[in-house]
This record gives structure tokens, C-alpha cells and sequence, in this order.
């Protein structure tokens, strides 16, 4: 027992002087604490880095980890399911979509989505630089959001 607890110990420092290894990848917003209590139990942040998904596929993917033994309250579980399908959702083209589409799937303010929409009315929006260049918008809030932007 002794030679396990030694064997752990480095590995138990190396996590905490890394700041949370976790964490580490994830999209900083609601939500990340909680995932990272329910879900960092089991496994890492690249379990879903790099994945999209509907928020039905979050939905399914969060109720069976919950039938395989997750533990959290239903509460945790919904902030989950809603953190992933926020950060770790379907892909927008932010030329294309509509401004509905712009507010219910990236949870941009009205007034975020009018800026976009008026700057791509303008000029279709080139990349995330240009994106991020346009007046009105949360530069911190869409950088979360990068990786489901396309162009």
C-alpha cells in the first residue's frame, strides 16, 4: 500500500503544480467548474477537445455517463450538458447563419449580433481576426468560441 501511495505522489504534485491539468484546453465560461468536477473524476479535457456535437448528442453522451456512475445532481448535469453544447457545439459560419442561429447557438447578445451582421452585410468576414475586429463584439466571449467558427 505504501509503494502505491509513493508511486502516486509524484504524479498527484505534478497535477497540481501544473494548475489544474485538466483544465487545461478547456474554454473558460459557465460551466467549466462544474464539468471539470463531475467529469474530471473519470477522465481528461480531451475526452471532449477537438469533439462538436448537437446539444442532443451532449445530452445522450452526459445521461450515460450518468447511467455508467457520474455523480452530480441533475443541476450539475444540465450545467454540463449546456457547457458542452456551448463550447463544444456544431459548427457556425458566421457569414451564413442567421441572427437567430448567431444568438440561440453561440449565446451572442442581440446587440453582438446585429454588430456581426451589419459588418458581413458590409464585407463577408474573412477570418476570426476580422471577426474579432468588428466593434460591439466579446472578443474574450468569441475567443471561448473560436473553434465552432467557421468562415
Amino acid at each position: 500500500m505504501k509503494r502505491t501511495v509513493l508511486l502516486l505522489t509524484p504524479l498527484a504534485i505534478a497535477l497540481v503544480g501544473s494548475g489544474s491539468a485538466m483544465a487545461q484546453g478547456l474554454p473558460d465560461g459557465e460551466g467549466r467548474d462544474v464539468y471539470e468536477n463531475v467529469c474530471g473524476a473519470c477522465h481528461g479535457a480531451d475526452i471532449v477537445i477537438g469533439s462538436q456535437g448537437s446539444k442532443t448528442r451532449w445530452e445522450e453522451t452526459v445521461d450515460a455517463m450518468k447511467n455508467r456512475g457520474a455523480s452530480g445532481s441533475e443541476e450539475d448535469f444540465k450545467i454540463v450538458t449546456n457547457y458542452l453544447a456551448r463550447y463544444f457545439g456544431q459548427s457556425v459560419n458566421m457569414n451564413t447563419a442567421t441572427p437567430a442561429e448567431l444568438e440561440t447557438d453561440l449565446g451572442l447578445k442581440k446587440a453582438e449580433v446585429d454588430a456581426i451582421v451589419a459588418a458581413r452585410t458590409a464585407a463577408k468576414i474573412a477570418n476570426f481576426d476580422a471577426l474579432v475586429k468588428v466593434p460591439g463584439v466579446n472578443v474574450k466571449e468569441l475567443t471561448a468560441l473560436k473553434a465552432r467558427l467557421k468562415f
